[in-house]
């Protein structure tokens, strides 16, 4: 009998179950004993393991806890009417599924009727009168049910640790769903009486049926990529538990905190962001008022800035400690492809959301021509709500950009400074330039051509450098030195005698130096085949200014056993080697790498009070040139143009210049009118400029 989920449901599937356990027991497979059953031989029990979905929303988990438990006789009757009190006095605009069962729960003396139902052994029935009268009746009721699921093994012991402090409320679904699941395989669950209100009625699911409206399916494709990435932080928090509880008992020195510091705030808050989501999807198109799903939220969106910035050090902490990670149980997930997936979730979901807002907006407008006047009235609500819930979700983009952007800054202001020539630069201190606005690689015209330089913004300087290498001081020689250290060693057989004779008979090879090796008495007396091995030595370069070089002739191979031994091995015919032997410690290397980081030599420096105007021009082929006029202090003017700029790149340096110098936009006489070009001046050369006043 097939008994794959979706086929039977409610009394029928837990009849069916049974039937096939008792006849098919060799198919179904060992019977595992229920935790809190009775002491009853394995033979002989009951259980049968319950499949379910792969993965249940936070949302639908609720709704589900809700359904079964109005199928058990001695809960309904609690249930019911606090159901009927939600679906009738809730106020807003989303209802939450929790917050009829945290009513439900907070009494107490329900939980202990759950308890109660699995007439478990190891557990005496609870009494639900007692101190029924004294002020602390629930809480004495809630210690007596954790108590007696620690004795049936439902809940871990260190609940019992804490008194006077409440469990949190998601180990008490999952405890209860725990004690759900053995009354089901029980069959004390019926089949809902009828004249209950359904669940569904009240927590709506977002399905969108084939060829319903386009922003129907859209805000169902809202629901469903809201549900995947709840998955994905579950995932994510469950690996980062499993690493802290191992790794702080082997007391290791990996830093958790910095690598998944922000997982378990993302995970609080998408688990109620998520609810609302999924609860005014499924409502009616003249009810998706989304802009209430950030209502009381907006502060805690602000994690999101704290990831984004942090997320290059977690990286890289994440990374230093992979060896380590590898070997920690991960739950089926990779830790080098899956976990770094799923780091870059929670920056890919931030983006997805304006996104799928302007969608909605979009298919809402253009089902509008078809409408009353009355429905459209609606439906113009319904597309203000979607216009500021997709104002807030580029809002909190913008925070968490304008935050990555800042640790950027600071990590390159460090660099610039550790970079910088101090002999070249020896004006440039930390407390004249002020604050790093933003930096890039540009290709920039200051006099005729334009030349790759590297570009810093301060509050108070604009500086250009020059990225200088360490190594291209000794570039003259760099050929020869390359030639000196090239060494061949090539296998050959054949042709050992006639390069010989020809060495010996002072012919043309005999500019190249060939050496060979003599047998020795050994040798002598072993047969040898037929093949020899021959060191080739580039020909020595004469120079006017220089001696000949002549590299030193490397180990030669000692028997013929050496060569089958090479031969066996995967190598090449045509080895290269360095012609000097040198033995350099690691302090030594990394001296050596760290003196030859690419310095910095600055070229030209511009105070920012003294940029009288920029320009801003997009190209045909799509960039943008940017030209930034600079009034000097001799009355002249200077120009410089930043060309081949992205859009992206051009909107920074724009944002950024006017953040640090008063800029006002007007219209450019000279320039096309059109959204192409852009001018801004700044006031205090407004008249040399454009030779008038500009209205601020």
């Amino acid at each position: 009998m097939n008994t794959t989920p979706g086929v039977f449901h409610g009394r029928l599937a837990s009849l069916a179950l049974r039937f096939t356990a008792k006849c098919f027991p060799v198919c179904i497979g060992p019977r595992r004993r229920a935790l809190g059953g009775s002491t009853i031989d394995d033979s002989t029990s009951h259980a049968v393991s319950i499949r379910r979905g792969a993965y249940l929303s936070p949302y639908d988990r609720a709704v589900y806890m809700i359904e079964r438990l109005l199928r058990l006789p001695s809960i309904s009757t609690y249930l019911y009417p606090i159901l009927i009190d939600e679906n009738i006095g809730s106020t807003g605009q989303y209802k939450d599924p929790t917050v009829p069962l945290k009513t439900l729960f907070d009494h107490g003396y329900t939980l202990n009727i759950l308890l109660n139902e699995l007439e478990s052994p190891f557990v005496s029935t609870i009494n639900l009168y007692e101190r029924v009268d004294e002020p602390g009746y629930q809480q004495h009721q809630s210690e007596l049910f954790w108590r007696g699921c620690v004795d049936a093994g439902l809940a871990p012991s260190e609940v019992l640790g804490r008194p006077g402090e409440r469990v949190g409320f998601d180990l008490v679904l999952v405890t209860v769903m725990g004690i759900i699941d053995i009354l089901q395989e029980r069959g004390r669950l019926v089949s809902p009486d009828p004249r209950y209100i359904k669940p569904r009625s009240i927590y709506p699911a977002a399905r969108a049926a084939h060829g319903a409206p386009r922003h129907l399916v859209l805000a169902a494709e809202l629901a469903q990529t809201e549900v995947a990435y709840m998955q994905d932080l579950e995932q994510l928090a469950g690996f980062a538990k499993r690493v802290r509880a191992q790794l702080d008992c082997d007391g290791s020195d990996v830093d958790t905190m910095v690598i998944f510091g922000h997982v378990d705030q993302l995970l609080a808050l998408h688990s109620k962001f998520s609810m609302r989501v999924q609860y005014l999807a499924g409502m009616p198109v003249d009810q998706q008022f989304f802009d209430s799903i950030y209502e009381g939220l907006l502060g805690e969106f602000d994690v999101y800035s704290n990831f984004c910035a942090s997320r290059e050090h977690a990286q890289r902490a994440y990374a230093a400690a992979l060896p380590i990670l590898k070997q920690i149980n991960c739950g089926g997930l990779d830790p080098v492809f899956d976990v770094t997936s799923l780091f870059m979730r929670p920056v890919q979901r931030l983006a997805q959301y304006p996104i799928l807002f302007q969608s909605i907006v979009d298919a809402l407008c253009d089902s509008c021509s078809s409408l009353s006047l009355e429905d459209k009235n609606k439906r113009i609500l319904v597309i203000k709500s979607m216009y500021r819930a997709m104002r807030h979700s580029k809002r909190i983009l913008s925070r968490a950009n304008e935050t990555t952007r800042e640790a950027m800054n600071q990590a390159n202001c460090t660099s610039f400074f550790d970079r910088i020539d101090s002999s070249l630069a020896g004006d440039l201190s930390e407390q004249a330039m002020g604050r790093l606005m933003t930096s890039g690689r540009v290709s920039v015209k200051s006099t005729k051509d334009y030349e790759e330089l590297e570009a810093y913004l301060f509050t108070g300087s604009l500086v250009l450098c020059k990225a200088v290498d360490p190594a291209q001081s000794s570039r003259s020689s760099k050929f020869r030195r390359t030639l000196s250290s090239l060494h061949m060693t090539i296998k050959a057989s054949s042709i050992h005698t006639k390069l010989e004779d020809r060495r010996r008979s002072g012919s043309s090879v005999s500019s190249s130096t060939l050496h060979t090796r003599s047998p020795t008495p050994d040798e002598s007396e072993c047969p040898t085949p037929a093949r020899t091995n021959l060191e080739f030595q580039l020909p020595t370069i004469n120079t006017n200014d220089s001696p000949p070089l002549i590299s030193p002739p490397t180990k030669l191979l000692s028997s013929y056993a050496s060569l089958v031994s090479l031969r066996d091995k995967p190598s090449p015919i045509i080895r290269f080697t360095s012609s000097v032997d040198v033995t350099i410690s690691e302090s030594e290397c990394s001296g050596q790498s760290k003196s030859r980081l690419t310095r910095l030599c600055a070229r030209e420096q511009y105070p920012t009070g003294a940029i009288s105007q920029i320009s801003q021009v997009h190209e045909l082929n799509g960039t943008v040139r940017l030209t930034v006029q600079i009034m000097m202090a001799s009355g002249s003017e200077k120009m410089l143009v930043f060309r081949r700029l992205t859009q992206e790149t051009a909107a920074i340096w724009v944002r950024m210049l006017k953040r640090t110098v008063p800029l006002v936009p007007v219209e450019d006489e000279n320039a096309a009118q059109n959204a192409y070009h852009c001018l801004h001046v700044n006031p205090r050369f407004s008249k040399s400029v454009l030779g008038r006043s500009i209205a601020m």
